[in-house]
């Protein structure tokens, strides 16, 4: 059965996404933003509340929001969400994470009262006071990607957001639902349930400076200027492997197979071949097709 892509954007996803990357201390060094951007938001909470958002995160670990924002009415700012999320009964709340096949610990309502407390904070503190042309960057990929949408080509599409996340079709996969982010840049992250699967892509959302190169050029140079990775691609050139032959082929740490990958999957360099919970990888070759034009544009200027 094949599934349909729905693009979706609202304040409040990239609003906890921002969080989520400030806190996810693993995911610091693979961020386009990286520790700098932690340092400096860092100096803006008293030390006792930047404790208190590593416990609540931690405690939410198994818990998505993504559902609950993509149920909530209206605009959905941050405040909006705040406003309507802390007014669901308990009843409520199990309901939607119920619509979802969210597993749903006894304690949900604690959860969303300490989850609402740490999102008011990081809005009020940070959020709040971001590039608003961040916000409407992201808004008009959504735009455009949705645009793209026509009914037969929802796979392709999904795939092309993600820059090689392959998502094949199940007997119970019926909606994905695809947002724009900017603060994870350039992860892609999913949360995945029977029916339905949300993946936040990453968005270069505001342009870069004056003579400086795209994003996606320098990821796309980047990855190319190691031998491991390059070691990497050869490998996956005409068949597919999973991490674990990955790992036996290259003969390196699995923390740094896992590394290498997440440049290669941000620079579009791999294909990842999703069904239900088997990955596997193989070379993207399209990502190099456009690669010496968009050089030499930058280079001429």
């Amino acid at each position: 059965m094949d599934y349909k892509v729905t693009v979706d954007f609202a304040p409040v996803y990239e609003c906890i996404t921002s969080l989520n990357a400030f806190i996810g201390k693993q995911n610091h060094t693979a961020m386009d933003a990286g520790t700098s951007w932690v340092r400096q938001v860092q100096t803006q909470f008293a030390p006792v509340m930047l404790q208190r958002m590593k416990e609540v995160l931690k405690l939410t670990d198994n818990f998505s929001l993504s559902p609950y924002i993509w149920s909530c009415p209206g605009e959905r700012t941050a405040e909006e969400f705040l406003h309507w999320f802390e007014a669901l009964s308990p009843g409520e709340l199990y309901d939607i994470a119920g619509q979802f096949g969210q597993s749903v610990p006894a304690n949900l309502a604690g959860l969303r009262d300490a989850a609402a407390e740490v999102i008011r904070v990081w809005n009020d503190s940070y959020f709040s006071s971001i590039d608003p042309a961040i916000i409407e960057g992201l808004r008009q990929e959504a735009e455009a990607r949705a645009a793209m949408l026509d009914g037969t080509n929802d796979m392709a599409i999904y795939e092309a957001a993600t820059e090689g996340m392959r998502l094949y079709p199940s007997e119970t996969l019926k909606q994905v639902i695809i947002t724009p982010q900017y603060h994870a840049r350039p992860l892609v992250i999913s949360s995945q349930y029977d029916e339905f699967v949300f993946t936040s892509y990453s968005c270069d959302a505001l342009p870069p400076g004056e003579g400086r190169p795209a994003a996606a050029l320098l990821r796309l140079t980047r990855a190319l200027s190691d031998e491991t990775r390059l070691f990497i691609l050869r490998q996956l050139t005409g068949r597919q492997m999973n991490f674990t032959e990955i790992v036996k082929a290259v003969q390196l740490s699995k923390s740094t197979i896992h590394y290498h990958l997440i440049a290669l999957r941000a620079a579009g360099l791999v294909i990842v071949h999703t069904s239900g919970k088997s990955i596997s990888y193989s070379l993207r070759l399209e990502a190099l097709d456009d690669l010496p034009g968009h050089i030499e544009d930058y280079l001429k200027g």
